[in-house]
């Protein structure tokens, strides 16, 4: 049933595209966001270059705009009531601007000259994703054929390093020609010291000691049965003079698992940004996100806790050689990765190695190199 669903919903998507490609194209953006922070650098930098032409953002409702819009942007949850206006303003915009995959791309056949940038939410990536991703091939020829139609769409996808173009390239079936290597917008934050300064500051002052963030990879059957990895307890009882643990977790999780907070181990609340969280911390203790690539910019400690690594490599898939890519050793148990924090057993030259590596074009300009190139294509 669901997939006729899923049938019926792209046939209405192509005959209102169908339609709407017979109007005259306008000169508008149109961008379509599931994340907030590479289009809130992207919008202050519009605002500040003066590239302010018409910008209809349509957005993941629970998203925080706030600090998005703009005077010149017009702001549209992304609903059902909104898909036609939403088919409508791509068919007829010069720029089409996406952070994630959106089923209703396989409809869309650009006017010539319509360029269709794919921001991506990640600056890089550690698991496999896109046409990558294992469970692609559990699906049906009809879906992966879908698949491909939303890849063909990307005219552009903005890169941040030469290793993401590859992983790209595979992912969205690309050619090296449709790779913007201009950086990724969401990391320039990291180069405003400033704000990561005071964002720093705040955090010693509220915890009053280091803070080790968690902040592990959402996976696809926690909905169903949640639960943390990590040995809390143990950890605690090695920790707890010197750090603060601070969990960023899924909210569903959170809100299944039902945490009890103290003086050791605080849940940080889903409003709070990534960005922000990761500006605040002095550790970070992931698996296989790709949240340790922006914590590189910081120059900061970063640890791997990979307990399921083989079960999760085997039903997901992770990135080819991910032990030798990622800075440091997997550790397997709470034990080691404790015992790791407490010796401070994390090698800066690998660091900054892994930074230049996945950072390489995310300088700081990466949000005025993508403005810069929107004007160009208006």
């Amino acid at each position: 049933m669901k997939r006729i669903l899923a049938s019926l919903y792209m046939c209405f998507v192509k005959l209102v595209a169908f339609l709407c490609r017979r109007l005259k194209r306008q000169n508008k953006m149109v961008m379509l966001i599931t994340f907030s922070d590479s289009p809130e650098q992207i919008s202050k930098k519009m605002v500040e270059m003066k590239v302010t032409p018409e910008t209809i953002v349509f957005y993941d409702p629970r998203l925080d705009t706030t600090k998005i819009a703009q005077n010149f942007m017009r702001m549209i949850p992304m609903t059902k009531k909104t898909l036609v206006s939403r088919i409508y303003h791509m068919c007829t915009a010069k720029i089409v601007m996406v952070d994630n995959y959106f089923p209703e791309l396989a409809a869309m056949k650009w006017a010539d000259g319509t360029v269709c940038i794919q921001i991506w939410h990640a600056s890089g990536a550690l698991k496999k994703f896109a046409w990558e991703d294992k469970s692609v091939l559990t699906r049906t020829k009809g879906e992966q054929a879908r698949f491909k139609r939303v890849y063909a769409s990307f005219t552009h996808v903005v890169a941040g390093s030469d290793v993401m173009g590859d992983i790209f390239k595979r992912s969205f079936l690309l050619s090296e020609s449709e790779l913007l290597k201009i950086g990724v917008p969401s990391t320039d934050y990291f180069f405003q010291k400033e704000e990561v300064t005071n964002m720093h500051e705040r955090y010693r002052a509220k915890y009053g000691k280091q803070t080790i963030l968690y902040a592990p990879t959402y996976r696809d059957n926690e909905l169903h049965a949640a639960t943390l990895l990590l040995d809390v307890e143990l950890m605690r009882e090695r920790l707890k003079d010197k750090y603060v643990l601070l969990l960023k977790l899924h909210p569903a999780i959170s809100h299944q698992l039902d945490i009890p907070e103290d003086d050791f181990v605080r849940v940080v609340n889903s409003t709070e940004s990534m960005k922000e969280v990761l500006a605040g911390s002095d550790i970070l203790v992931t698996d296989y996100s790709s949240t340790p690539i922006d914590f590189s910019l910081l120059n900061r400690p970063v640890y791997f806790y990979t307990p399921d690594l083989e079960q999760y490599d085997s039903e997901r898939g992770l990135v080819t050689g991910y032990t030798d890519l990622i800075p440091g050793a997997p550790y397997q148990t709470t034990d080691a990765l404790s015992k790791a924090i407490l010796e401070e057993t994390t090698s800066p030259s690998q660091m900054a190695s892994f930074q230049a590596k996945w950072n390489k074009y995310s300088t700081g300009q990466a949000s005025q190199n993508l403005v810069s190139f929107i004007q160009k294509n208006l």
